[in-house]
């Protein structure tokens, strides 16, 4: 997509291979790194790879970049090494839940990213960790949910992004991005079934199979992983009209 719109072209991405290795800008060999990869360049270069390795974990060298935010003492940009303890992040860095809260859930690698409960906090963040738990590295996002969030409506409000990001050229993310919305919706408004939520499973893995870029592929990480981990949520929003953050607004919904 990014090479698409420097041709002046909409902003959309290709079908691979070929890769932009091989065949990419103006159909020439083509580099493309995120920022944060070159930013680690220089200081591999002026300290040495074998320094570098000896940062983060056998996997995952090096340090991340984390945007702490949500509902935490302290939100900011903090570089960690790989392989940090979630803990030590949310609580020794972060500074904890604040007013006494309850820690519910932490949303890492951006809006695409999958939403991890209390039983991760003492795992490490690399890419390995987070990739089998369903979630990703992604951006370095890292949004921290406490008692009072309710993780069906979480997952909505990040779908509501990436399905308006979505470019719309294949039919898997333009059309299930905007379906899983639609259900995720009737839910927080009162109107679901129990059958939705196996609907939203299936949908989730046509998009992840079938879109042709990162973002379809992973646009459905917050709905997959909040149906794994927080299933009892979506059954009582859809049983007893019950949101238990009572933040589902929703026609006929007992608030807790």
């Amino acid at each position: 997509a990014l090479m698409a719109s420097i041709e002046g072209k909409r902003g959309m991405p290709r079908p691979r291979p070929p890769f932009p290795a091989q065949s990419g800008l103006w159909g020439k060999p083509t580099n493309i790194n995120n920022v944060k990869t070159w930013a680690t360049i220089p200081v591999i270069i002026t300290e040495g790879a074998d320094w570098y390795t000896t940062i983060g974990t056998e996997k995952s060298k090096g340090t991340v970049v984390f945007a702490l935010t949500g509902k935490l003492a302290n939100s900011g940009l903090v570089e960690v090494p790989m392989g940090i303890k979630l803990e030590e992040l949310i609580y020794g860095i972060g500074g904890g839940i604040p007013r006494g809260k309850k820690f519910k859930a932490v949303q890492t690698g951006g809006p695409s990213g999958g939403c991890l409960t209390s039983s991760m906090l003492n795992s490490p963040v690399d890419y390995e960790t987070l990739a089998a738990a369903g979630s990703i590295m992604g951006s370095g996002g890292m949004v921290i949910a406490d008692e009072d969030t309710c993780m069906v409506d979480l997952a909505r409000y990040f779908l509501s992004f990436t399905q308006v990001e979505s470019c719309g050229k294949c039919p898997p993310c333009r059309v299930g991005t905007r379906q899983m919305l639609g259900i995720l919706e009737r839910i927080t408004q009162g109107k679901g079934n129990l059958e939705d939520i196996e609907q939203l499973e299936r949908i989730a893995n046509t998009v992840r199979q079938g879109s042709l870029c990162g973002l379809g592929q992973t646009a459905p990480n917050p709905v997959l992983t909040t149906i794994r981990y927080f299933r009892d949520e979506y059954e009582e929003h859809i049983k007893n009209h019950h949101c238990r953050a009572a933040t589902c607004k929703g026609q006929g919904r007992i608030q807790a």
